[in-house]
C-alpha cells in the first residue's frame, strides 16, 4: 500500500508543473469584438475581456489564410477591461481577400501568461463600390461599368469554367470570387506587391479567388473572354491538384491557364516562330521552376508553355493531361512526372513538339543535338594518334 502512496505522490508532483502550464494557458474570456479595416492602410480591432487577473501586458497576434508566419502588434489596454489595438499594413502586409484570424495573449502580474479564442475577418479590399453579380458557383464583383458589364463578365466566367472543367475532368466545389479592377494600377496596388506594369491578372487558387484588370469599352469582350478564363483555369486546376498545385511546374499551370483562352494571344504564334528561326526556344526543364524575368523571354515562354500543352492533349487526350498534373501532384520530379505519365522523357516529348508543332527538321534537331558529343568522340579517338598522324606527313630526307 505505501509503494502504490508513493508512487501517486510522485506521479502528482512530476505532473504538477505541466498541470500549472495548462492552467497558466487556459483561455480568457474576450466579449464585444468589433473588427474593422481601410485596406491598404490599417486594422482595428475594439474587444472586452473578463478577468479577475490584473493584466499588466497584452498582445495581439493576426495570421492570414494561407500564411505560416504571424504578425503582432501591441494591444492598448483600458478601463473596464476595454481592449484595442491598430495593426498599419506598413508594418506588415496582410493577404488580400484572405480570412485573417486573430487572438489576444495575456500577461497578468503575477507573470502567468494565457490567450484568448481565435476570432476571424476577412480582409476584403473595400476601397471600390463593388457590384455583385452571381450564378451557380461564380460570383462576379466589378466598380466600374454597368450591369450589362457584369453579365458579360458572369458569362465569359460560366464558358471558361466550362471549356476548363471539360479539359481537366472537374468542377467547381466551391464558390469562386472573381474581382474585376478597371486597371492594372488599381490591381497592383491590391497586390501590394506593386509588381511590373504587365501584370493583368492574379489568381489565389487556395481563397477561390481570381483578381483582374478591364476596363469597360471596346476591348472588354476580348479581354474578358481571355483574362477571367485564364484566372479561373488555375482555379480548376487546383481543383484537380489539392493543396500540392504549387508542386506542379509552371510551364504547366500556365500552359492550362493559356489554353483554356477563349481567344489565346495571336502574338503567340509570331513570338515561337521568331524564337525558331533565331534559336531561342526556352528548354521546359528551365521553365519547370520559375518564367524569365525580362518582358520579352516572359512572352515567349507563355508562348511555348500554351502551345506545348495543347500538344500534349492532341496527343494524349485529356486522361493524359490529367494523368500528368497527377502525376506531379504526387510530387514527382519535373522530369520524372512526364515519364511516370507519359511514358516518355521530358527531352523526348520536347523534341517531338518541336518537329511537329513547330516544324522544325528532325535530322537538323538530331545532329545539333549529338554535335557536341561527336566532338568529343573526335577527339578522344584522334588526339591520341595525332603525332603519328603527323609525322607520317613529315618529308624524308636522304
Amino acid at each position: 500500500m505505501k509503494r502504490y502512496f508513493l508512487l501517486f505522490i510522485i506521479a502528482l508532483l512530476t505532473g504538477f508543473p505541466a498541470w500549472q502550464s495548462a492552467a497558466a494557458q487556459a483561455t480568457v474570456p474576450v466579449e464585444q469584438v468589433v473588427t474593422s479595416h481601410i485596406f491598404g492602410e490599417q486594422v482595428s480591432v475594439r474587444a472586452r475581456v473578463r478577468t479577475d487577473q490584473t493584466i499588466s501586458q497584452a498582445v495581439a497576434f493576426l495570421r492570414a489564410q494561407g500564411e505560416s508566419a504571424s504578425i503582432s502588434t501591441p494591444v492598448q489596454l483600458g478601463p473596464d477591461g476595454e481592449i484595442s489595438f491598430i495593426h498599419q499594413i506598413r508594418n506588415g502586409n496582410l493577404r488580400p481577400f484572405a480570412e485573417v484570424a486573430f487572438w489576444f495573449r495575456f500577461t497578468f502580474a503575477d507573470g502567468s501568461t494565457a490567450d484568448s479564442a481565435e476570432f476571424a475577418f476577412r480582409y476584403l479590399d473595400n476601397r471600390f463600390p463593388w457590384q455583385v453579380r452571381e450564378q451557380d458557383n461564380l460570383r462576379v464583383h466589378w466598380y466600374a461599368g454597368d450591369a450589362a458589364f457584369g453579365q458579360s463578365a458572369l458569362d465569359a466566367a460560366r464558358s471558361g469554367a466550362e471549356r476548363t472543367g471539360q479539359l481537366l475532368s472537374v468542377s467547381l466545389g466551391r464558390p469562386v470570387d472573381i474581382y474585376i479592377y478597371a486597371s492594372s494600377e488599381d490591381l497592383r496596388a491590391t497586390l501590394q506587391q506593386g509588381g511590373p506594369a504587365w501584370v493583368s491578372g492574379h489568381a489565389s487558387p487556395d481563397l477561390y479567388l481570381a483578381l483582374v484588370a478591364i476596363a469597360p469599352g471596346l476591348e472588354q469582350a476580348a479581354s474578358m473572354e481571355r483574362k477571367i478564363p485564364h484566372e479561373l483555369a488555375h482555379i480548376l486546376t487546383y481543383e484537380l491538384a489539392g493543396e500540392r498545385y504549387p508542386l506542379l511546374p509552371i510551364w504547366l499551370r500556365e500552359g492550362i491557364a493559356a489554353v483554356s483562352e477563349t481567344y489565346p494571344s495571336p502574338d503567340y504564334p509570331r513570338s515561337l516562330q521568331v524564337a525558331v528561326e533565331n534559336d531561342g526556344l526556352l528548354s521546359f526543364s528551365r521553365l519547370c521552376g520559375d518564367f524569365p524575368v525580362d518582358a520579352s523571354s516572359r512572352f515567349l515562354a507563355y508562348a511555348q508553355s500554351e502551345s506545348f500543352t495543347r500538344y500534349i492533349v492532341d496527343e494524349y487526350g485529356i486522361s493524359g493531361l490529367n494523368r500528368l498534373v497527377l502525376a506531379y501532384a504526387d510530387g514527382l520530379g519535373c522530369e520524372q512526372g512526364v515519364q511516370q505519365a507519359l511514358g516518355i522523357s521530358l527531352s523526348q516529348l520536347e523534341y517531338a513538339w518541336r518537329a511537329s508543332s513547330l516544324g522544325e527538321n528532325r535530322m537538323a534537331m538530331a545532329f545539333k543535338n549529338l554535335s557536341g558529343y561527336l566532338l568529343v568522340f573526335l577527339m578522344l579517338v584522334f588526339l591520341p594518334i595525332a603525332p603519328a598522324l603527323f609525322s607520317s606527313f613529315k618529308p624524308k630526307h636522304g
